[in-house]
């Protein structure tokens, strides 16, 4: 009975394997199993950490890219509250997210790592940065938002305003709970350059797997987060590509040039530029690592 629960303690968990593709969990502690799938099998992993209420599902086509790959290995995983990892009462912050990701990269063994965060997953690898350093990074890719979550005006790189003055925040605050089902189909049509009914019901069915209160407690938190300085410290030491969207190309290109200015930065199409357009993505995305190979 004692090697069972041994096993069950320690043992990643073997749920789905569809060619290449593995989905599996891991335990994290008593209260947390997060739910993760891996392709590749390279020296390098590269970690793609999904954004508000979303699931690995989103990085399908980056799945699918790096399968069978024997130089990288590519990892999604689900948040603590999100997708089908644990829903603890507790820990909804993104400090806390990112000691869960320290723990998932500690439990399996992953060395020269590139975190890749896209919306608040860059502000989760951010916090990882800021509470563990760099021994294990090899790179960081940030997906459509910058270190900062908000800014005096509309003219930062940021997601909100500091008074809140245009209820942004609010309405992913209180308005999630409030009208959970509004938000979460005017959120998924935002995030889409190509909002058809059949592609907002599906981000939309990923963000209903999280609970309208872990969703109101995430952005809460991340709204007084400030990464910048953690993130500039990196200038000309870590490999950092950014890709963001279109609309924001003046505002965080800025920033860019003036904070980071020998990091690689993309512009194309909205929030999920890389689900659907997922060919210029996984191009930028190679071009870049072609570049840091041997680094």
């Amino acid at each position: 009975m004692k090697k069972i629960k041994f096993l069950i303690n320690i043992v990643v968990i073997l749920t789905l394997s569809i060619g290449n593709l593995t989905a599996e969990e891991v335990k994290i502690d008593e209260t947390l199993t997060i739910h993760y799938k891996q392709v590749g099998e390279g020296d390098t992993t590269i970690i793609f950490i999904p954004g508000w209420m979303m699931s690995t599902d989103v990085f399908e086509h980056q799945l699918a890219h790096f399968e069978g790959s024997k130089k990288y290995r590519a990892l999604t995983y689900d948040p603590r509250g999100q997708g089908k990892s644990s829903k603890p009462v507790e820990g909804h912050t993104y400090q806390q997210h990112a000691r869960d990701l320290a723990r998932l990269i500690d439990k399996l063994d992953l060395e020269n790592i590139i975190l890749a965060g896209w919306s608040y997953g860059v502000t989760e690898q951010l916090a990882y940065l800021n509470q563990f350093g760099t021994d294990k990074l090899k790179a960081m890719i940030m997906i459509d938002t910058g270190p900062d979550i908000t800014g005096a005006t509309r003219d930062e790189w940021v997601w909100y305003l500091n008074d809140d003055s245009d209820g942004y925040s609010r309405g992913f605050t209180e308005g999630i709970i409030e009208n959970r089902e509004k938000v979460i189909a005017e959120f998924s049509e935002w995030m889409l350059e190509n909002p058809t009914p059949e592609k907002v019901t599906w981000v939309s069915n990923i963000a209903r797997q999280t609970s309208s209160s872990v969703a109101s407690i995430n952005n809460a938190t991340g709204f007084y987060l400030d990464y910048s300085r953690d993130l500039i410290s990196q200038e000309g030491k870590l490999p950092l590509l950014y890709i963001v969207r279109q609309e924001m190309k003046e505002v965080a290109d800025r920033w860019i040039k003036a904070n980071t200015p020998s990091a690689t930065a993309v512009y194309m199409g909205k929030h999920m530029m890389f689900w659907e357009r997922p060919k210029a993505f996984n191009h930028a995305l190679d071009n870049f690592l072609s570049s840091i190979e041997g680094k």
